[in-house]
């Protein structure tokens, strides 16, 4: 429970820093190329350096605060509230901005408590916007002529300490505070919460802080990755290639985390490497110059002083040697502690078996993690390509925090150790994202699951081969299928096919499809539209370079009918990173678009046909095909 208690108050700390690290980076990056003794030194661009320290940022981060306890009421109080302490002080006022925000929203929504029900129609905007006012007001008088004090009393005692620290060599030695923490995943309260508030204070009096490589650095978990690729056996050494690239260069750090609470004495080797590389930081006199977010190997060169990124790398490659090298005996002990046997991982709730049976329908599936930014996308992402390979791409994945998953979810993965902070879900837990074997039997779950009845082979306007395609699907039609007479009333028509279309931006695309939906009667007008949002919410482009937008839920009420619409673009549509040759606009009654769905995609399995209809294909050849 003490440790529930904690992560639960690193949590708020983390929650008020993470979304604004965006923030801290651009500043980082100004501060790097533009002061005196930057890569580009320039004195007019270096003149944001300051405010953005001193306003900006603290700013930011009292919003942000005040909005996660009050709403945005809380977040405008908190800002307002936050001006007070810094106006009032010298010294950049990072840990007021977070003693501020959450005061003025927690102020914010207990008065909106006081007065629920009570206020008279028609005064409602009067009585929130003055009471917003006063207590911004009250606040920020308070900060300016008090707290703001206090806290900077508070500040410079902690600099003190940090400074102390350094001027003895002492600061590796918060290694042996910080590693347990992270393994126990509160490495974002630890990084965020903590060290970047105070490494960004030191920063602005040195140009540097060191504080800000004591968590990010990815060299002692990618040392513990390399023992167990090297020296493990079975799912270790089959897991562990893909988490270290992921480690050095993605900063997920949380990837290397149940290798050592499966193995807890892996822990001495992660201190130990990150001692003796904040060590080397320490005796070179190296810090980066803002937050190294994420913690990987390209942030921390990014955020490197000019004519010092040598020694940065050189950081990273000590803690990857010295804990590889004393992670290799603790592995070859046991070399295969993810098997299934007495050896498997400590993590609570996790090596559970999954469930042989689903509770209901799974249509959406939820990675969480902590913060809903590391861990939880390379899951999401990782399953999405999953789903889509087992031609289950009527299941929608995404990622969130563990405290803030949607009402909508059917399914929640996430680590052993945040089961216990889901409510209201069925939960699968894992021990990593990169190869669990839970994951692979709930591909097995969700592919055994009961789902829609679709047409027999023959029957309905569109009709795919009963059994999925082993070689070159043919693309001639049936001899039953629909004559053209009836050819405006099936769910594919030849008029609802274009081919050969000029590039176009991928919401022009969207609406084009959507229009032609319209047009012709599946869809009242607005669903184009819908579609658009739906983009939005996630993208709908599927691999391969297919595309299948459809609307909203909320949009469902202007379905008519069950069509689809064909566009070709043998130039591609950019869909982010990715290019769009074929594009399917879906309308389906109902649930009949995942029917739809499904039939799509199993008609479009030949790699080569989809090839072809994407570049080459002419109305006549799309029609068959798909039909």
């Amino acid at each position: 429970m003490v440790q529930e208690k904690i992560q639960r108050f690193g949590r708020s700390l983390s929650a008020m820093v993470m979304p604004n690290i965006g923030a801290f980076i651009a500043w980082g990056l100004i501060t790097a190329l533009f002061i005196q003794g930057g890569w580009w030194p320039n004195e007019h661009l270096a003149k944001m350096v300051s405010p953005m320290l001193k306003y900006l940022l603290p700013t930011l981060i009292a919003f942000t605060a005040g909005k996660n306890v009050g709403g945005y009421r809380g977040g405008v109080a908190g800002a307002v509230a936050a001006m007070g302490v810094i106006i009032g002080t010298d010294t950049p006022m990072f840990l007021g901005a977070m003693l501020m925000g959450p005061l003025a929203g927690w102020c914010v929504k207990r008065f909106d408590k006081l007065v629920e029900g009570k206020i008279g129609a028609g005064f409602e905007m009067l009585v929130d916007n003055f009471s917003l006012g006063i207590i911004a007001m009250l606040l920020a008088i308070a900060g300016y002529l008090l707290i703001g004090h206090v806290v900077e009393w508070l500040t410079n005692l902690l600099s003190s300490g940090v400074n102390w620290m350094l001027a003895h060599k002492m600061n590796p030695l918060l290694a042996v505070l910080v590693d347990p923490a992270k393994v126990l995943f509160l490495n974002n309260a630890v990084n965020h919460g903590i060290m970047t508030p105070l490494g960004i204070q030191q920063a602005a009096e040195m140009g540097q802080s060191m504080l800000f490589l004591v968590d990010p650095n990815p060299g002692p978990g990618l040392g513990i990755l390399l023992a167990c690729w090297v020296f493990g056996k079975g799912m270790t050494k089959q897991s562990a290639p893909g988490a270290a690239v992921i480690q050095l260069f993605g900063g997920i750090h949380e990837i290397y985390f149940p290798y050592v609470l499966a193995r807890p004495i892996l822990l001495f080797a992660v201190m130990i490497g990150n001692i003796c590389a904040l060590s080397f930081y320490t005796l070179t006199n190296f810090g980066l110059v803002a937050p190294a977010s994420p913690g990987s190997l390209i942030s921390i060169i990014l955020m490197s002083p000019r004519g010092r990124t040598l020694i940065g790398i050189l950081g990273v490659l000590i803690g990857t040697a010295v804990s590889l090298l004393l992670a290799i005996p603790m592995v070859k002990a046991r070399p295969d502690f993810q098997g299934e046997n007495e050896d498997a991982p400590k993590t609570p709730g996790a090596g559970q078996p999954v469930p042989s049976g689903l509770s209901g329908t799974v249509r959406k599936i939820v990675f969480a993690c902590d913060a809903g930014m590391g861990s939880s996308a390379l899951g999401a992402t990782r399953f999405k390509a999953k789903l889509l390979k087992n031609h289950l791409d009527g299941i929608a994945c995404t990622n969130s925090a563990v405290d803030a998953i949607p009402a909508d979810a059917d399914l929640v993965v996430c680590q052993g150790t945040l089961a216990g902070r889901v409510e209201g879900h069925e939960v699968v837990t894992i021990t990593n994202f990169i190869s669990d074997p839970a994951l692979d039997a709930l591909i097995e779950r969700l592919k055994a699951a009961p789902a829609p009845a679709l047409p027999e082979e023959g029957e309905g306007p569109l009709r795919v081969a009963s059994q999925p395609c082993t070689g070159k699907c043919s693309a001639t039609p049936s001899p039953s299928s629909g004559e053209d007479s009836g050819e405006e009333t099936a769910l594919l028509s030849r008029s609802r096919i274009r081919t050969g279309l000029s590039p176009e931006t991928k919401e022009e695309a969207i609406l084009r499809a959507g229009r032609l939906l319209e047009e012709a009667g599946c869809a009242a007008p607005g669903y184009a539209e819908a579609m658009l949002d739906r983009e939005r919410l996630m993208t709908t482009y599927m691999g391969m370079g297919l595309a299948i937008p459809h609307g909203t839920s909320e949009a469902k009420s202007k379905v008519l009918r069950s069509g689809i619409s064909v566009l070709q673009y043998p130039e591609g549509v950019d869909f982010g990173d990715e290019k769009a040759f074929l594009l399917i606009g879906i309308a389906g009654v109902g649930d009949e678009h995942l029917d739809i769905l499904a039939k799509v995609s199993s008609a479009l399995e030949d790699e080569a046909l989809l090839e072809r209809l994407s570049h080459q294909a002419d109305v006549e050849e799309i029609y068959n095909a798909l039909k």
